[in-house]
Protein backbone atom coordinates (compact mmCIF):
# COMPACT_ATOMS: atom_id res chain seq x y z
CA UNK A 1 0.00 0.00 0.00
CA UNK A 2 2.92 2.38 0.65
CA UNK A 3 4.96 1.61 -2.38
CA UNK A 4 1.21 2.61 -4.22
CA UNK A 5 0.82 5.54 -2.71
CA UNK A 6 4.53 6.57 -3.28
CA UNK A 7 4.02 5.47 -7.24
CA UNK A 8 0.79 7.76 -7.31
CA UNK A 9 2.74 10.80 -5.53
CA UNK A 10 5.74 10.18 -7.66
CA UNK A 11 2.60 10.22 -11.10
CA UNK A 12 1.43 13.41 -9.39
CA UNK A 13 4.44 15.37 -9.40
CA UNK A 14 5.35 14.25 -13.20
CA UNK A 15 1.99 14.89 -14.26
CA UNK A 16 2.36 18.81 -12.80
CA UNK A 17 5.45 19.43 -14.35
CA UNK A 18 4.55 18.02 -17.54
CA UNK A 19 1.44 20.48 -17.40
CA UNK A 20 3.65 23.41 -16.28
CA UNK A 21 6.01 21.84 -19.60
CA UNK A 22 2.96 21.99 -22.06
CA UNK A 23 1.58 25.71 -20.69
CA UNK A 24 5.63 27.25 -21.15
CA UNK A 25 5.96 25.16 -24.47
CA UNK A 26 2.99 27.12 -25.46
CA UNK A 27 4.01 30.08 -25.01
CA UNK A 28 7.57 29.55 -26.61
CA UNK A 29 5.19 28.28 -29.32
CA UNK A 30 3.44 31.14 -29.84
CA UNK A 31 6.35 33.79 -29.08
CA UNK A 32 9.34 31.33 -31.31
CA UNK A 33 10.19 33.25 -34.76
CA UNK A 34 8.02 31.32 -37.49
CA UNK A 35 10.56 28.90 -39.78
CA UNK A 36 11.89 28.69 -42.95
CA UNK A 37 10.46 26.09 -45.14
CA UNK A 38 11.56 24.96 -48.83
CA UNK A 39 8.03 24.80 -50.17
CA UNK A 40 5.68 27.52 -50.14
CA UNK A 41 3.15 28.44 -47.93
CA UNK A 42 -0.21 30.49 -47.94
CA UNK A 43 -0.99 32.67 -44.84
CA UNK A 44 -4.40 30.56 -44.27
CA UNK A 45 -1.90 27.47 -44.28
CA UNK A 46 -0.32 29.24 -41.57
CA UNK A 47 -3.11 29.45 -39.44
CA UNK A 48 -4.90 26.53 -40.31
CA UNK A 49 -1.21 24.70 -38.53
CA UNK A 50 -1.50 27.14 -35.61
CA UNK A 51 -4.86 26.42 -34.68
CA UNK A 52 -4.40 22.85 -35.06
CA UNK A 53 -1.52 22.77 -32.50
CA UNK A 54 -3.83 24.73 -29.95
CA UNK A 55 -6.17 22.32 -30.00
CA UNK A 56 -3.58 19.54 -29.80
CA UNK A 57 -2.38 21.20 -26.46
CA UNK A 58 -5.59 21.84 -25.08
CA UNK A 59 -6.65 18.77 -25.57
CA UNK A 60 -3.56 16.99 -23.87
CA UNK A 61 -3.67 19.52 -20.69
CA UNK A 62 -7.32 18.69 -20.56
CA UNK A 63 -6.41 15.03 -20.40
CA UNK A 64 -3.45 15.72 -18.15
CA UNK A 65 -6.28 17.25 -15.73
CA UNK A 66 -8.43 14.73 -15.69
CA UNK A 67 -5.51 11.77 -14.92
CA UNK A 68 -4.43 14.02 -12.08
CA UNK A 69 -7.99 14.40 -10.62
CA UNK A 70 -7.94 10.75 -10.69
CA UNK A 71 -4.52 9.79 -8.72
CA UNK A 72 -5.17 12.77 -6.04
CA UNK A 73 -8.42 10.27 -5.40
CA UNK A 74 -6.35 7.07 -5.32
CA UNK A 75 -3.89 9.12 -2.61
CA UNK A 76 -6.96 10.26 -0.48
CA UNK A 77 -6.93 14.12 -1.43
CA UNK A 78 -9.89 15.99 -2.06
CA UNK A 79 -10.50 17.70 -4.96
CA UNK A 80 -9.62 21.91 -4.62
CA UNK A 81 -13.24 23.80 -4.66
CA UNK A 82 -13.71 26.24 -7.49
CA UNK A 83 -12.82 29.26 -6.42
CA UNK A 84 -15.56 31.69 -5.97
CA UNK A 85 -15.87 35.38 -7.41
CA UNK A 86 -15.96 37.99 -4.18
CA UNK A 87 -18.19 40.46 -5.13
CA UNK A 88 -17.39 44.43 -4.22
CA UNK A 89 -19.75 44.40 -1.36
CA UNK A 90 -18.27 41.37 0.23
CA UNK A 91 -14.86 42.80 -0.38
CA UNK A 92 -16.00 46.43 1.15
CA UNK A 93 -17.62 44.27 4.31
CA UNK A 94 -14.30 42.38 4.85
CA UNK A 95 -12.51 45.56 5.02
CA UNK A 96 -14.64 47.42 7.21
CA UNK A 97 -14.39 44.49 9.76
CA UNK A 98 -10.51 44.51 9.36
CA UNK A 99 -10.73 48.14 10.16
CA UNK A 100 -13.16 47.84 13.18
CA UNK A 101 -10.93 45.06 14.70
CA UNK A 102 -8.28 47.02 14.54
CA UNK A 103 -9.25 49.68 16.10
CA UNK A 104 -10.92 47.92 18.96
CA UNK A 105 -7.38 46.60 19.83
CA UNK A 106 -6.06 50.29 19.90
CA UNK A 107 -8.97 50.83 22.58
CA UNK A 108 -7.42 47.70 24.42
CA UNK A 109 -5.54 49.05 27.59
CA UNK A 110 -1.94 48.17 27.83
CA UNK A 111 -0.02 47.68 31.33
CA UNK A 112 3.64 48.25 31.04
CA UNK A 113 6.60 48.81 33.49
CA UNK A 114 9.08 51.21 32.77
CA UNK A 115 11.67 53.15 34.51
CA UNK A 116 11.17 56.10 35.92
CA UNK A 117 13.42 58.05 34.02
CA UNK A 118 15.02 57.33 30.85
CA UNK A 119 18.38 56.93 32.75
CA UNK A 120 17.16 54.48 35.78
CA UNK A 121 17.44 50.76 34.98
CA UNK A 122 14.56 48.88 37.34
CA UNK A 123 11.04 48.96 35.76
CA UNK A 124 9.29 50.86 38.38
CA UNK A 125 7.36 52.87 36.83
CA UNK A 126 3.83 51.28 36.41
CA UNK A 127 1.65 52.73 33.18
CA UNK A 128 -1.74 51.94 31.77
CA UNK A 129 -2.18 52.76 28.47
CA UNK A 130 -4.21 52.40 24.91
CA UNK A 131 -2.48 50.35 22.05
CA UNK A 132 -1.51 53.00 20.25
CA UNK A 133 -0.08 55.40 23.07
CA UNK A 134 -2.35 58.23 22.56
CA UNK A 135 -3.98 57.65 26.28
CA UNK A 136 -1.70 57.62 28.99
CA UNK A 137 -2.25 57.01 32.89
CA UNK A 138 0.52 56.49 35.78
CA UNK A 139 0.47 56.51 39.18
CA UNK A 140 2.96 58.89 41.50
CA UNK A 141 4.28 58.11 44.82
CA UNK A 142 6.68 59.69 47.19
CA UNK A 143 6.99 59.38 50.82
CA UNK A 144 9.79 60.88 52.75
CA UNK A 145 9.78 60.01 56.57
CA UNK A 146 12.37 62.26 58.90
CA UNK A 147 13.93 61.73 62.26
CA UNK A 148 16.10 64.25 63.59
CA UNK A 149 17.90 65.23 66.78
CA UNK A 150 19.22 68.70 67.75
CA UNK A 151 22.26 69.16 69.83
CA UNK A 152 20.97 72.47 71.52
CA UNK A 153 17.75 73.53 72.95
CA UNK A 154 18.58 77.15 72.57
CA UNK A 155 21.61 78.00 70.50
CA UNK A 156 21.56 81.83 70.30
CA UNK A 157 23.05 83.94 72.44
CA UNK A 158 20.36 85.75 73.36
CA UNK A 159 18.13 83.85 76.08
CA UNK A 160 14.48 83.29 74.49
CA UNK A 161 14.49 84.27 70.75
CA UNK A 162 13.98 80.59 69.75
CA UNK A 163 13.69 77.10 70.82
CA UNK A 164 14.80 74.24 69.55
CA UNK A 165 13.27 70.43 69.78
CA UNK A 166 15.66 68.15 71.35
CA UNK A 167 14.29 65.45 68.63
CA UNK A 168 11.55 65.15 66.58
CA UNK A 169 10.17 63.51 63.73
CA UNK A 170 8.03 64.32 60.41
CA UNK A 171 6.60 62.67 57.60
CA UNK A 172 8.38 65.40 55.13
CA UNK A 173 6.11 64.46 51.75
CA UNK A 174 3.71 62.12 51.43
CA UNK A 175 2.68 62.70 47.93
CA UNK A 176 0.21 60.44 46.46
CA UNK A 177 -1.70 61.14 42.52
CA UNK A 178 -1.40 60.44 38.90
CA UNK A 179 -0.24 62.15 35.81
CA UNK A 180 -0.15 61.26 31.97
CA UNK A 181 -1.34 62.28 28.51
CA UNK A 182 -4.45 61.94 26.64
CA UNK A 183 -4.61 62.26 22.50
CA UNK A 184 -1.39 62.44 22.59
CA UNK A 185 -0.52 65.98 22.50
CA UNK A 186 -2.40 67.04 25.80
CA UNK A 187 -0.97 65.66 29.57
CA UNK A 188 -2.17 66.38 32.91
CA UNK A 189 -1.25 65.54 36.59
CA UNK A 190 -3.09 65.97 39.90
CA UNK A 191 -1.07 65.32 42.93
CA UNK A 192 -2.13 65.59 46.61
CA UNK A 193 0.73 65.85 49.40
CA UNK A 194 -0.52 63.99 52.59
CA UNK A 195 2.83 65.22 54.22
CA UNK A 196 4.47 68.10 55.62
CA UNK A 197 2.45 68.37 58.59
CA UNK A 198 4.97 71.52 60.38
CA UNK A 199 6.95 70.84 57.60
CA UNK A 200 5.73 71.66 54.42
CA UNK A 201 8.47 74.23 52.29
CA UNK A 202 5.58 75.55 50.17
CA UNK A 203 3.90 77.05 53.17
CA UNK A 204 5.04 79.70 56.00
CA UNK A 205 2.20 80.37 58.80
CA UNK A 206 4.67 79.48 61.55
CA UNK A 207 6.22 82.34 64.07
CA UNK A 208 10.12 83.40 63.33
CA UNK A 209 12.21 85.75 64.27
CA UNK A 210 12.88 88.74 62.37
CA UNK A 211 14.52 92.70 62.44
CA UNK A 212 12.29 94.01 65.08
CA UNK A 213 14.04 91.81 67.56
CA UNK A 214 12.81 88.99 69.76
CA UNK A 215 9.14 89.79 68.34
CA UNK A 216 7.69 87.48 65.81
CA UNK A 217 5.90 87.54 62.52
CA UNK A 218 3.87 85.03 60.64
CA UNK A 219 2.90 85.02 56.97
CA UNK A 220 -0.15 85.48 55.51
CA UNK A 221 -0.19 82.02 53.85
CA UNK A 222 -2.33 78.86 54.72
CA UNK A 223 -0.64 77.78 57.22
CA UNK A 224 1.84 73.82 56.73
CA UNK A 225 -0.21 70.58 56.50
CA UNK A 226 -1.60 68.15 53.28
CA UNK A 227 -2.32 70.47 50.46
CA UNK A 228 -2.46 70.29 46.47
CA UNK A 229 0.58 69.47 45.66
CA UNK A 230 0.34 70.08 41.57
CA UNK A 231 -2.50 70.11 39.21
CA UNK A 232 -2.15 70.92 35.75
CA UNK A 233 -3.28 70.72 31.97
CA UNK A 234 -0.87 70.78 29.21
CA UNK A 235 -0.65 71.37 25.67
CA UNK A 236 2.66 70.16 23.09
CA UNK A 237 1.19 69.64 19.58
CA UNK A 238 2.13 71.69 17.01
CA UNK A 239 4.30 73.85 19.89
CA UNK A 240 7.38 71.09 19.77
CA UNK A 241 9.34 71.07 21.41
CA UNK A 242 7.74 73.69 23.71
CA UNK A 243 4.89 72.86 25.90
CA UNK A 244 1.84 74.95 27.22
CA UNK A 245 1.07 74.53 30.94
CA UNK A 246 -1.27 75.86 33.17
CA UNK A 247 -2.24 75.40 36.18
CA UNK A 248 -1.01 74.13 39.86
CA UNK A 249 2.77 73.52 39.58
CA UNK A 250 6.09 74.11 40.41
CA UNK A 251 7.59 76.39 38.18
CA UNK A 252 11.45 75.53 37.37
CA UNK A 253 13.06 79.03 39.02
CA UNK A 254 17.06 77.31 39.79
CA UNK A 255 19.17 74.63 39.40
CA UNK A 256 18.27 73.07 42.81
CA UNK A 257 14.42 73.65 42.24
CA UNK A 258 14.81 71.94 39.06
CA UNK A 259 15.98 68.90 40.73
CA UNK A 260 13.30 66.84 41.66
CA UNK A 261 12.66 66.25 45.63
CA UNK A 262 13.55 62.56 45.22
CA UNK A 263 17.01 63.18 43.73
CA UNK A 264 18.34 65.95 46.24
CA UNK A 265 21.81 64.95 47.42
CA UNK A 266 20.55 65.72 50.98
CA UNK A 267 17.29 66.07 52.87
CA UNK A 268 16.41 69.88 51.70
CA UNK A 269 17.47 72.62 49.15
CA UNK A 270 20.16 74.88 50.08
CA UNK A 271 18.38 77.64 51.38
CA UNK A 272 19.82 80.19 49.13
CA UNK A 273 17.93 77.94 46.10
CA UNK A 274 14.64 78.03 48.63
CA UNK A 275 14.60 81.60 49.21
CA UNK A 276 14.85 82.15 45.24
CA UNK A 277 11.79 79.82 44.63
CA UNK A 278 10.11 80.61 47.32
CA UNK A 279 9.95 84.27 46.15
CA UNK A 280 7.87 83.28 43.10
CA UNK A 281 7.52 79.74 42.33
CA UNK A 282 7.96 76.51 44.07
CA UNK A 283 5.21 73.71 44.59
CA UNK A 284 1.23 74.96 44.50
CA UNK A 285 2.05 77.43 42.63
CA UNK A 286 -0.82 79.15 40.25
CA UNK A 287 0.78 79.35 36.78
CA UNK A 288 0.69 79.54 33.38
CA UNK A 289 2.98 79.73 30.78
CA UNK A 290 6.16 77.62 28.40
CA UNK A 291 8.70 74.87 29.29
CA UNK A 292 10.65 73.02 26.69
CA UNK A 293 13.65 72.19 25.48
CA UNK A 294 16.38 70.47 22.75
CA UNK A 295 18.99 68.79 22.50
CA UNK A 296 21.56 71.02 24.41
CA UNK A 297 19.11 73.61 25.98
CA UNK A 298 16.13 74.09 28.36
CA UNK A 299 14.09 77.11 28.75
CA UNK A 300 10.66 78.47 30.38
CA UNK A 301 8.75 81.44 31.32
CA UNK A 302 5.89 81.31 33.69
CA UNK A 303 3.09 83.86 34.84
CA UNK A 304 2.67 83.32 38.44
CA UNK A 305 0.42 83.79 41.42
CA UNK A 306 0.37 82.67 45.12
CA UNK A 307 0.12 79.21 46.30
CA UNK A 308 -3.13 77.61 45.94
CA UNK A 309 -5.11 78.64 48.68
CA UNK A 310 -2.99 81.95 49.77
CA UNK A 311 -4.57 84.94 49.72
CA UNK A 312 -5.17 88.55 51.39
CA UNK A 313 -6.10 87.52 55.13
CA UNK A 314 -9.07 90.49 54.91
CA UNK A 315 -9.96 91.93 51.44
CA UNK A 316 -7.99 95.32 50.68
CA UNK A 317 -9.59 98.19 50.21
CA UNK A 318 -8.16 98.95 46.91
CA UNK A 319 -9.72 97.59 43.66
CA UNK A 320 -7.21 95.38 42.87
CA UNK A 321 -7.70 91.34 43.60
CA UNK A 322 -5.16 90.88 46.63
CA UNK A 323 -3.11 88.02 44.89
CA UNK A 324 0.73 88.28 44.16
CA UNK A 325 1.89 88.71 40.26
CA UNK A 326 5.06 87.50 39.36
CA UNK A 327 7.15 86.26 36.44
CA UNK A 328 10.05 83.73 36.57
CA UNK A 329 11.96 82.19 34.56
CA UNK A 330 15.60 79.81 33.36
CA UNK A 331 17.57 78.94 30.72
CA UNK A 332 20.39 76.61 30.78
CA UNK A 333 22.38 74.80 28.41
CA UNK A 334 24.47 71.46 28.13
CA UNK A 335 27.18 71.85 25.56
CA UNK A 336 29.17 68.66 26.36
CA UNK A 337 27.50 65.27 27.24
CA UNK A 338 28.50 62.35 27.38
CA UNK A 339 26.19 59.52 28.59
CA UNK A 340 28.94 56.76 27.91
CA UNK A 341 31.36 58.77 30.46
CA UNK A 342 29.15 60.84 32.09
CA UNK A 343 30.62 63.85 31.62
CA UNK A 344 28.16 66.30 31.55
CA UNK A 345 28.58 70.24 31.71
CA UNK A 346 25.93 72.52 32.72
CA UNK A 347 25.39 76.24 32.91
CA UNK A 348 22.56 78.60 33.48
CA UNK A 349 21.14 81.30 34.41
CA UNK A 350 17.29 82.09 36.37
CA UNK A 351 15.39 85.38 37.42
CA UNK A 352 12.20 86.05 39.38
CA UNK A 353 10.28 89.44 39.34
CA UNK A 354 7.39 90.16 41.60
CA UNK A 355 4.97 92.80 39.98
CA UNK A 356 2.47 92.93 42.19
CA UNK A 357 2.96 92.14 45.99
CA UNK A 358 -0.04 90.23 48.07
CA UNK A 359 -2.15 92.76 49.57
CA UNK A 360 -2.98 92.66 52.94
CA UNK A 361 -5.07 94.80 55.23
CA UNK A 362 -4.81 95.57 59.34
CA UNK A 363 -7.25 94.35 61.50
CA UNK A 364 -7.32 98.06 63.62
CA UNK A 365 -7.55 101.32 62.69
CA UNK A 366 -6.74 103.30 59.98
CA UNK A 367 -7.04 99.89 58.24
CA UNK A 368 -4.09 100.46 56.02
CA UNK A 369 -3.75 98.95 53.34
CA UNK A 370 0.75 97.00 52.72
CA UNK A 371 2.40 95.01 50.32
CA UNK A 372 4.88 93.03 51.94
CA UNK A 373 7.57 90.87 50.90
CA UNK A 374 10.03 88.96 53.20
CA UNK A 375 12.63 86.87 52.79
CA UNK A 376 13.01 83.85 54.77
CA UNK A 377 14.07 80.00 55.16
CA UNK A 378 14.15 77.23 58.01
CA UNK A 379 18.31 75.82 58.01
CA UNK A 380 17.51 72.96 55.63
CA UNK A 381 15.54 70.77 57.77
CA UNK A 382 12.18 70.50 58.28
CA UNK A 383 11.56 68.91 61.63
CA UNK A 384 11.56 71.92 63.49
CA UNK A 385 9.67 75.11 62.74
CA UNK A 386 11.84 77.34 63.93
CA UNK A 387 12.98 79.88 61.30
CA UNK A 388 15.86 81.97 61.41
CA UNK A 389 16.70 83.57 58.46
CA UNK A 390 13.97 86.00 58.16
CA UNK A 391 13.94 89.70 57.09
CA UNK A 392 10.30 90.64 58.55
CA UNK A 393 7.80 92.10 55.85
CA UNK A 394 8.82 94.73 54.04
CA UNK A 395 6.12 97.08 52.25
CA UNK A 396 7.05 96.81 48.38
CA UNK A 397 6.68 97.99 45.05
CA UNK A 398 8.39 94.62 43.39
CA UNK A 399 10.90 92.50 44.31
CA UNK A 400 13.36 90.35 42.54
CA UNK A 401 15.99 87.35 42.57
CA UNK A 402 18.07 86.61 39.86
CA UNK A 403 21.07 83.67 40.02
CA UNK A 404 23.65 82.07 37.94
CA UNK A 405 23.87 77.89 38.02
CA UNK A 406 27.16 75.66 36.91
CA UNK A 407 27.24 72.01 37.43
CA UNK A 408 29.92 69.59 36.29
CA UNK A 409 29.70 65.72 36.35
CA UNK A 410 31.92 62.86 35.60
CA UNK A 411 31.59 59.13 35.99
CA UNK A 412 31.12 58.83 39.79
CA UNK A 413 31.38 62.34 40.57
CA UNK A 414 29.15 65.69 40.76
CA UNK A 415 30.13 69.19 41.58
CA UNK A 416 27.03 71.74 41.17
CA UNK A 417 26.95 75.25 42.92
CA UNK A 418 24.22 78.22 42.31
CA UNK A 419 24.98 81.99 43.15
CA UNK A 420 21.91 84.41 44.10
CA UNK A 421 20.70 87.82 44.29
CA UNK A 422 17.84 89.12 46.16
CA UNK A 423 16.20 92.76 46.40
CA UNK A 424 13.13 94.65 46.77
CA UNK A 425 12.14 98.23 46.08
CA UNK A 426 10.26 99.94 49.19
CA UNK A 427 6.63 101.46 48.25
CA UNK A 428 6.66 105.13 49.57
CA UNK A 429 10.01 104.95 51.77
CA UNK A 430 10.88 107.25 53.91
CA UNK A 431 13.31 109.70 53.53
CA UNK A 432 17.18 108.74 52.69
CA UNK A 433 15.52 105.11 53.23
CA UNK A 434 17.42 103.03 50.45
CA UNK A 435 15.90 100.02 48.73
CA UNK A 436 17.16 96.63 50.34
CA UNK A 437 19.67 94.18 48.47
CA UNK A 438 20.48 90.41 49.75
CA UNK A 439 22.38 87.32 48.24
CA UNK A 440 23.30 84.04 48.64
CA UNK A 441 25.14 81.06 47.65
CA UNK A 442 26.17 77.32 47.91
CA UNK A 443 28.54 74.53 46.33
CA UNK A 444 27.75 70.44 46.73
CA UNK A 445 29.40 67.60 45.47
CA UNK A 446 28.80 63.73 45.44
CA UNK A 447 31.22 60.86 44.75
CA UNK A 448 28.89 57.64 44.05
CA UNK A 449 31.60 54.91 45.83
CA UNK A 450 29.85 51.95 43.88
CA UNK A 451 30.66 53.48 40.13
CA UNK A 452 27.06 54.70 39.35
CA UNK A 453 26.60 58.47 38.35
CA UNK A 454 23.85 61.01 38.28
CA UNK A 455 22.77 61.15 34.58
CA UNK A 456 21.67 64.46 33.73
CA UNK A 457 18.32 64.82 32.52
CA UNK A 458 18.17 67.83 29.40
CA UNK A 459 14.70 67.47 29.83
CA UNK A 460 14.81 69.66 33.46
CA UNK A 461 18.10 70.93 32.97
CA UNK A 462 18.81 68.69 36.11
CA UNK A 463 20.41 65.66 37.55
CA UNK A 464 18.62 62.71 38.73
CA UNK A 465 19.75 60.47 41.72
CA UNK A 466 21.98 57.22 40.49
CA UNK A 467 20.28 53.83 39.54
CA UNK A 468 22.22 50.91 41.26
CA UNK A 469 24.27 48.50 38.47
CA UNK A 470 23.53 45.69 41.05
CA UNK A 471 20.38 46.66 43.20
CA UNK A 472 20.31 45.33 46.54
CA UNK A 473 20.39 41.41 47.04
CA UNK A 474 23.45 40.23 49.66
CA UNK A 475 22.04 36.29 48.30
CA UNK A 476 24.68 37.30 45.00
CA UNK A 477 26.64 39.66 46.58
CA UNK A 478 24.93 42.82 45.22
CA UNK A 479 24.65 45.54 47.71
CA UNK A 480 23.37 48.40 45.94
CA UNK A 481 24.24 51.82 45.40
CA UNK A 482 26.27 53.96 47.80
CA UNK A 483 27.27 57.60 47.71
CA UNK A 484 28.81 60.38 49.50
CA UNK A 485 27.87 63.89 49.54
CA UNK A 486 29.07 66.88 50.91
CA UNK A 487 27.11 71.38 50.64
CA UNK A 488 28.64 74.43 51.89
CA UNK A 489 25.70 77.35 51.65
CA UNK A 490 25.72 80.93 52.86
CA UNK A 491 22.81 83.25 53.10
CA UNK A 492 22.76 86.89 54.21
CA UNK A 493 19.46 88.38 54.72
CA UNK A 494 21.61 91.25 56.73
CA UNK A 495 21.41 94.86 54.77
CA UNK A 496 22.60 98.12 56.58
CA UNK A 497 22.59 97.29 59.71
CA UNK A 498 25.07 100.01 60.70
CA UNK A 499 23.02 102.52 59.18
CA UNK A 500 21.50 105.29 61.33
CA UNK A 501 18.51 106.05 58.93
CA UNK A 502 15.06 105.26 60.57
CA UNK A 503 13.45 101.98 58.86
CA UNK A 504 16.49 101.33 56.71
CA UNK A 505 18.74 98.51 58.56
CA UNK A 506 17.60 94.93 58.18
CA UNK A 507 18.76 91.93 60.11
CA UNK A 508 17.67 89.36 58.48
CA UNK A 509 20.50 87.24 59.97
CA UNK A 510 23.41 85.68 58.69
CA UNK A 511 23.38 81.64 58.12
CA UNK A 512 26.04 79.08 57.04
CA UNK A 513 26.10 75.71 57.05
CA UNK A 514 28.32 72.96 56.30
CA UNK A 515 26.62 69.47 55.44
CA UNK A 516 27.45 66.09 55.22
CA UNK A 517 25.53 62.75 53.97
CA UNK A 518 25.58 59.26 53.40
CA UNK A 519 23.36 58.22 50.78
CA UNK A 520 22.29 54.23 50.17
CA UNK A 521 20.23 53.28 47.43
CA UNK A 522 19.03 49.70 47.71
CA UNK A 523 17.04 49.83 43.99
CA UNK A 524 15.29 52.77 41.92
CA UNK A 525 12.25 53.33 44.65
CA UNK A 526 13.99 53.01 47.97
CA UNK A 527 16.40 55.34 49.55
CA UNK A 528 17.64 55.97 53.28
CA UNK A 529 19.95 59.22 53.75
CA UNK A 530 21.49 60.18 56.80
CA UNK A 531 22.80 64.08 57.05
CA UNK A 532 24.88 65.65 59.06
CA UNK A 533 24.88 69.48 59.61
CA UNK A 534 26.82 72.05 61.34
CA UNK A 535 24.31 75.51 61.38
CA UNK A 536 26.84 78.66 62.09
CA UNK A 537 24.14 81.65 62.71
CA UNK A 538 24.76 85.46 62.92
CA UNK A 539 22.29 88.69 64.04
CA UNK A 540 19.42 86.67 64.46
CA UNK A 541 16.65 89.80 65.08
CA UNK A 542 19.20 91.83 66.89
CA UNK A 543 23.04 92.49 65.91
CA UNK A 544 25.58 90.07 68.28
CA UNK A 545 22.73 87.52 68.46
CA UNK A 546 24.85 84.76 67.39
CA UNK A 547 24.72 80.80 67.54
CA UNK A 548 25.64 77.40 66.39
CA UNK A 549 24.36 73.86 66.94
CA UNK A 550 24.29 70.39 65.26
CA UNK A 551 22.01 68.02 63.74
CA UNK A 552 21.69 64.16 63.06
CA UNK A 553 18.75 63.59 60.41
CA UNK A 554 17.74 60.10 58.93
CA UNK A 555 15.37 60.35 56.29
CA UNK A 556 13.39 57.11 54.49
CA UNK A 557 11.97 57.65 51.14
CA UNK A 558 10.20 55.50 48.65
CA UNK A 559 9.39 56.99 45.45
CA UNK A 560 7.99 55.44 41.67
Amino acid sequence: MSQLKLRAALLVGAATLVLSNGAFAQSDTAAAPPKHHHHATTGSDRLDLLERRLEQQAEEIHQQAGEIQALKAQVGVAPAAAPSQVTADQFQALQSEVHEQAAAEKKQAVVTFTPQTPYQHQKSQPTISSRDGRWTFSPVVMVQGDYASYSKGQPLSTPGTDNLKSAGENIRRARIGFQGTFDKDFGYAFIYDFGGSNGDESYQAYAGAHSGGSTYTASTGQGTGPHIYAGWVSYKGFLDPVTFRVGLMSPPANLGDATQSDDLLFNERPSPSQISRALDADESREAVGFIGNGDIWNASLFMTGDTFGKGALIAPQTTYGGGQEAVVGRVAIAPVQDRASNFNIHLGGNFGYVIHPQESTSTSSPYATSYNIDFSDRPELRVDNVTFLNTGNINANSAYSAGVEGAVSWGPLLVQGENFWYGVERKNPAANVTNPSFSGWYVEGSWVITGEGHQYNMANASFVRPSPDRPFNPANGDWGAWELAGRYSSTDLDYATTSTVSGEPILGGVQNIWTAGLNFYPNDILRFMLDFQHVQLRDIGTPGNDGQYDTINIRTQVSF
